[in-house]
């Protein structure tokens, strides 16, 4: 396969569900920062390394996020005020978990697919 089939099979592998997409979003960026043939040549250490990368900053915001909306509650309450919605902590840590295993999965995603790409590329001279 060429570079233009390889990355057409990649984006019909990759349609569905979210850590599909996310994967091949990463996957898409790397190629795009190193060029597909050295993209195929991307250790995994590499790409683990991305990945933690993306996953610490997205991880921070969210519990930010989570810790200022938990500090607003607690000032509404402290002021009396009723509140009609209030954090779910065990949903909250649901979809935590559920983000995390989603993000382990486009990893795996990311590597499966980038195997399979150097088996199906064929160098054009």
């Amino acid at each position: 396969m060429t570079e233009p089939q390889v990355i057409k099979w990649m984006s019909e592998y990759l349609d569905g569900s979210n850590d599909r997409k996310a994967a091949l979003g990463m996957i898409m960026q790397d190629i795009k920062e190193y060029g597909f043939e050295d993209w195929l040549e991307m250790p995994a250490e590499a790409v683990v390394s991305c990945y933690i990368d993306i996953t610490e900053e997205l991880m921070n915001e969210l519990v930010s996020d989570f810790k200022l909306m938990l500090a607003q509650e607690d000032e509404l309450a402290s002021l009396g005020l009723e509140q009609s919605m209030r954090i779910d902590a065990a949903e909250s840590l649901e979809a935590f978990k559920d983000g995390t295993l989603d993000v382990l999965r486009s990893l795996l995603l990311y590597l499966e697919t980038q195997i399979q790409a150097q088996g199906l590329y064929i160098h054009e001279d």
